[in-house]
C-alpha cells in the first residue's frame, strides 16, 4: 500500500501538477486526454532515467514533452516549461537537503520508513506555493527577444537534476549503529548550492520584471512623443482649415452680391462659372476622405496630401469604429502610412490601399503598398511597427506584416469583448 501511494504521487500527482500549472501559465485549456498522454510520457522517461542514471538528457526530453502541448511559439512554451521544471527542481533539491540532513543528525528508523512519502509531500506543498506565486506576480507575456532572460531558469533545473541524481542518487545504505553510511554528503556545500539556486531564481525573476518595466516605460515615452507629434500635426491642419473657412465666410456676402448682380443682368453663363469656382473653393475646405470622425479625416487627408505630392495613387475604403480611441487611430494610421509612403516613393508604380471594416466583434484594418522587387522578406520591425503592435495588443488583437504578390501588406486585427 505504501509503495503504491509513493508511485501514485511520483508518477501521477507530480506530473499532473506540472501539466496543470503549465496550462494555467500559457492560458491553455486543461484537457484530461492530453494530460493522460503527458503522464504516460513522463512515466516512460522517468523509468528510463532511473535505469540510465543520466538526468540531464531526460530532463530536456521531459521539458520538451511538456512544451509540445498547445498552440503558439515553441520557444516560448519551452522556456515556460523550463521555468516550471526549475521551480519543481528547486523544491525537490531543498527538501532532499533537509531530509538527508535530518537523517544524518537525527537518525530515526521510523522516519526513514516513511521518508519517500514525507519527501514527496513536502515537495508538492512547496512546488504549489511557488507556482501560485509565479502565476500571481510573474509576467506571462514572454516575447521572442526576451527568451534569453529565461535561460538561467533552465540552467537551474539542469543543475538541480544533476545534484539529485549524481550526489543523492536513489540508494541509501543504513546502519543501525552508524546511521546513514551512503551517500556521504557535504551538507554545508549542498546548502550553499541550494541557497544560491534559490537566490538566483528570484533575482532572475526580479531582474526580468525590472527589465520589462523599463522597456514598457521606454515604449510609453515613445508613444507619448508620437502622440504629441500627431496632435501638433492635427492642430496645424485644423488651424489652416479654420483660417480658410473664416476667410470664405467673411467673403460669402460679397460672393452673393456678385451672383445677384450677374443674374440681374441675365449673365447666366458667368453666374454658372462663378458658382463653379465657389463650389471648388468649398470643396477645398472639406475633407476628401469622409469617415465620420473629424480627427481621422484630418489625419488621412494630411497623409494623402503628402502622397499626392509624391504622385502616389491612393485607394481608401475605411469605416472607423468608436471602440478604438482617436489617439490609437492616429498611432496606427500615421506609422503605417508613413512607412507606406516612404516605401512607395522609392519605386515607379506608386500605390497605397487602405481598407478597414467591422466584422462582428472584430475590426480588420489592412494597409498595402507596392514595394521594391528586390525585397524578398519582411524588413525588421522599427519603432513604428512596435507601436502599432502595442496598440493591437491593447485591444486583444494582433498584427501581421508579410509580402504578397509584390505588395507589402500590414494586416491588423482588433477584438472587442461583448461587454
Amino acid at each position: 500500500m505504501y509503495s503504491l501511494l509513493c508511485n501514485a504521487m511520483y508518477f501521477i500527482v507530480i506530473p499532473l501538477l506540472l501539466f496543470f500549472f503549465f496550462c494555467r501559465y500559457c492560458s491553455f485549456t486543461f484537457r484530461w486526454k492530453h494530460c493522460f498522454c503527458y503522464l504516460f510520457c513522463f512515466a516512460f522517461l522517468l523509468q528510463i532515467e532511473m535505469h540510465t542514471n543520466n538526468g540531464f538528457y531526460w530532463l530536456i526530453l521531459e521539458i520538451l514533452g511538456l512544451s509540445l502541448y498547445g498552440k503558439g511559439m515553441f520557444l516560448k512554451k519551452f522556456m515556460i516549461a523550463a521555468l516550471i521544471y526549475s521551480i519543481y527542481s528547486i523544491c525537490n533539491g531543498f527538501v532532499q537537503f533537509v531530509f538527508f540532513w535530518l537523517l544524518c543528525h537525527f537518525p530515526n528508523i521510523s522516519v526513514l520508513q516513511y521518508g519517500d512519502i514525507i519527501h514527496m509531500g513536502m515537495v508538492l506543498l512547496l512546488t504549489v506555493c511557488l507556482l501560485c506565486l509565479l502565476l500571481n506576480y510573474f509576467d506571462k507575456n514572454i516575447t521572442v527577444g526576451e527568451i534569453s532572460f529565461m535561460m538561467p531558469f533552465f540552467f537551474i533545473a539542469v543543475v538541480e537534476r544533476i545534484i539529485s541524481n549524481q550526489i543523492y542518487g536513489d540508494t541509501i545504505i543504513w546502519d543501525d549503529k552508524a546511521g546513514m553510511i551512503f551517500p556521504v554528503i557535504n551538507h554545508t556545500t549542498i546548502f550553499l548550492l541550494q541557497l544560491f539556486a534559490l537566490v538566483c531564481f528570484f533575482t532572475s525573476l526580479i531582474a526580468y520584471q525590472n527589465i520589462k518595466k523599463s522597456v514598457y516605460a521606454e515604449q510609453t515615452i515613445q508613444l507619448l512623443k508620437q502622440q504629441y507629434h500627431l496632435q501638433k500635426i492635427y492642430m496645424q491642419e485644423a488651424q489652416i482649415r479654420y483660417e480658410k473657412t473664416r476667410s470664405f465666410r467673411h467673403d460669402i456676402k460679397n460672393h452673393f452680391a456678385v451672383l445677384a448682380e450677374l443674374l440681374k443682368e441675365n449673365h447666366t453663363q458667368k453666374a454658372s462659372a462663378y458658382l463653379y469656382d465657389l463650389q471648388r473653393i468649398s470643396d477645398d475646405l472639406s475633407f476628401e476622405v469622409q469617415t465620420g470622425n473629424v480627427v481621422i479625416d484630418a489625419l488621412l487627408n494630411s497623409k494623402f496630401s503628402v502622397a499626392a505630392q509624391k504622385n502616389i495613387a491612393i485607394d481608401c475604403l475605411i469605416k472607423v469604429t468608436e471602440k478604438i480611441k482617436e489617439i490609437d487611430w492616429c498611432i496606427v494610421l500615421c506609422n503605417a502610412l508613413d512607412n507606406a509612403i516612404a516605401e512607395s516613393d522609392k519605386i515607379s508604380e506608386k500605390y497605397i490601399c487602405v481598407k478597414g471594416e467591422n466584422k462582428g466583434n472584430f475590426y480588420l484594418l489592412s494597409i498595402q503598398n507596392n514595394c521594391r522587387k528586390e525585397m524578398k522578406q519582411v524588413p525588421t520591425w522599427g519603432i513604428g511597427l512596435h507601436n502599432i503592435h502595442a496598440v493591437c495588443q491593447k485591444y486583444n488583437g494582433t498584427m501581421q506584416a508579410e509580402l504578397r504578390n509584390g505588395m507589402y501588406c500590414l494586416d491588423m486585427l482588433f477584438f472587442f469583448s461583448q461587454q
